[in-house]
Order: C-alpha cells, then structure tokens, then sequence
C-alpha cells in the first residue's frame, strides 16, 4: 500500500518537475522541451499549445484545445466578407453600461454604447476573423464600412 502511494506521489512529482522546466524553456528560449513543432512559430505540446506570435511580446501558451490564431500577413486575408454584430444573435443579452472606445482619428473618437468590442467581428473572404478594432488598427476597413454594415456607435468630436 506504502509502495504504490510512493510511487504515485513520485510520478506527480516528475510530471510536475516536467512541466516546470518546460514553462521555464518558453519564457527562456520561446520555446518548450516537451513539444513538437508543427509550423515556423507554433509548437504542440502534451497538454497546452505555444504559439510565438508577432503581435505579442511574450509566448502564448493556450491549453489544448483552445481555438487560437495568430495574425496572419495582412496580404493573405482577403476582402471583406461582412461585419457583424454577433450580440443580435444572442438572446436576452446584456453587456456594461459603459462608453467603450475603439477607434480614433484626427477629428474624432468612436465609441461602442457598451462593453462589447469582442462582439464586433469582421470576416474575409479567406475565412479569418477579427474584430473590429484590430481591423481598424490595420486599415483592412473604415468607419464608413461599420455604417455599410449597420454597426451601431458613438461619434465624438475631439
């Protein structure tokens, strides 16, 4: 009985001991021991993903499963499918009451009425989505796409 809870005890360990080191190797050298490499910056591992992303300063470590991407070159994409406001779809939703900013030029600050950025999703023709204010951010689309799309928002002049 002593032996097989020693033995137990010690397998947790190892494996503990394991996936300690291999956090230590993402956060080192951007990448784990304990993984196989399936793309340039993407490595699968037992039981989580690192994806070594431009975007992000740090290593995205997700746990399987996760449905995560990182951004593609902005030449791949495509056109604009469509944007859409997924919370119509969504019944009986409710978001914060809050002035929730995700834009802004020179003359002007866009604002969504409430915490709902998320929520906000352009589609390409190459299936890829993002929301609204990473397309934005990369001039992929304009304000007067959101009105072609009839997205709600808030106009503010500066």
């Amino acid at each position: 009985m002593k032996k097989g809870i020693i033995i137990t005890l010690a397998s947790i360990g190892i494996l503990l001991l394991c996936l300690i080191i291999d956090l230590l190797c993402i956060f080192n050298f951007n990448k784990p021991i304990f993984a196989i490499k399936t793309n340039d910056n993407i490595y699968k591992g037992l039981f989580y993903d690192v994806y070594n992303c431009r975007e992000y300063s740090i290593p995205q470590i997700k746990l399987k499963g996760t449905k995560f991407f990182c951004a593609i070159d902005r030449t791949d994409i495509g056109a604009v499918k469509e944007i859409v406001d997924t919370t119509k779809n969504k019944k009986d939703f409710a978001c914060a009451e809050a002035l929730e900013s995700f834009y802004e030029d020179a003359n002007h600050m866009y604002f969504y009425s409430c915490i709902k950025s998320k929520y906000i999703i352009v589609r390409y023709e190459s299936g890829f989505e993002e929301t609204v204010e990473n397309a934005l951010k990369y001039g992929t689309v304009k304000i007067e796409d959101l009105d072609r799309y009839n997205i709600d928002y808030i106009k503010y002049k500066k």
